[in-house]
């Protein structure tokens, strides 16, 4: 069943300094025409360079950035903020900047409870505890604040704060870049562990395409603020069918020793979202761009559950060793 549709969202924002008394303005275009859906259980992973939209996308969604355009469709229908708030919630990429340093975690966590209405007031210090031991923490640390935690406990009190809400959909925004590579484990494990057993839809933010090989069932990539590729994760890593996607697997790195280090998978930096491309706006990136590419939109394809916007009908990278 499909929970979230994403139908031709834009978000614009006015470049800093940029129409002085409002004239001339400069539109920063973060968000461009993304589409994409879903389902209830499923975790959506959302890849990219820095600066290609996936945290404005991910707050857009839930009405944290104003909506320049195009429509949010929740578990069928138009959005409703009060419903959003209650059903949905979002785990932050800093645990400790997330938290209120001047409160407890059990404060933190019973004041989402109390403005929540979730249960009765005399019922919150056993459902803190509950929350605490649901994201694999010991109820005394309710008495804490999150100075005296490590980022690994901060970020489990960010999940529990989330959780409070009792969601159907979680937007996670780069929930675990901030930690140790052993502790990213740790909430990953514990993200799976939630989610099925609370079905829960996770829209998954992150640049680490490791995780989210790992983590998701579905992997979208952006790229200055467009969908380029979109599909179940093994087919998109397996069988990456646009060149940007294919660049951002070969930089994956590798444990194994003996196996060379790619060269330069993907030339150059983004260009300013403030001066987008004619054409496919990767061109100026692209190692297989043709002339047609620089003047027209690329087309969309359609692979069973699989799309991509290349002009490429035939990928390239499918038979070659990523």
């Amino acid at each position: 069943m499909t929970l979230l549709q994403v139908k031709d969202l834009e978000v614009r924002f006015a470049a800093a300094g940029s129409g002085l008394f409002g004239l001339n303005k400069q539109w920063v275009r973060a968000v461009n025409g993304v589409s994409l859906t879903l389902a209830a259980g499923q975790t959506l992973g959302l890849v990219g360079e820095s600066g290609s939209g996936k945290s404005t996308l991910g707050r857009a969604i839930l009405h944290l950035n104003p909506i320049s355009a195009g429509q949010v469709l929740f578990d069928g229908g138009p959005v409703d903020i009060a419903r959003l708030r209650h059903e949905t919630a979002m785990i932050f990429q800093d645990p400790y900047a997330a938290l209120n340093p001047r409160l407890s975690i059990g404060q933190t966590l019973a004041e989402v409870l109390q403005v929540q209405r979730k249960v009765a007031p005399q019922q919150i210090p056993q459902r803190v505890n509950e929350l605490l031991e649901l994201v694999g923490l010991r109820p005394e640390l309710a008495g804490r604040k999150p100075g005296s935690l490590s980022g690994g406990q901060c970020q489990r009190v960010g999940i529990a704060r989330a959780l409070a809400v009792e969601p159907r959909l979680i937007i996670a925004d780069e929930c675990v870049a901030a930690l140790d590579v052993s502790i990213q484990g740790q909430i990953i494990n514990l993200l799976l562990a939630l989610q099925a057993r609370m079905n829960l839809a996770i829209l998954f933010i992150a640049h680490d395409l490791a995780i989210v090989r790992r983590l998701c069932d579905r992997v979208a990539v952006m790229y200055l603020g467009k969908i380029v590729e979109e599909g179940p994760v093994e087919a998109v890593f397996t069988a990456p069918r646009h060149p940007y996607t294919a660049a951002l697997i070969q930089a994956i790195p590798e444990i194994d020793p003996h196996r060379p280090l790619s060269g330069e998978p993907l030339p150059g930096e983004p260009p300013s979202p403030l001066n987008l491309p004619t054409g496919c706006a990767f061109h100026p990136r692209c190692r297989h761009a043709r002339e047609t590419c620089r003047e027209q939109l690329p087309p969309t394809h359609f692979l069973q559950d699989h799309r991509y916007s290349c002009v490429l009908e035939q990928s390239p990278f499918i038979d070659k060793e990523l």
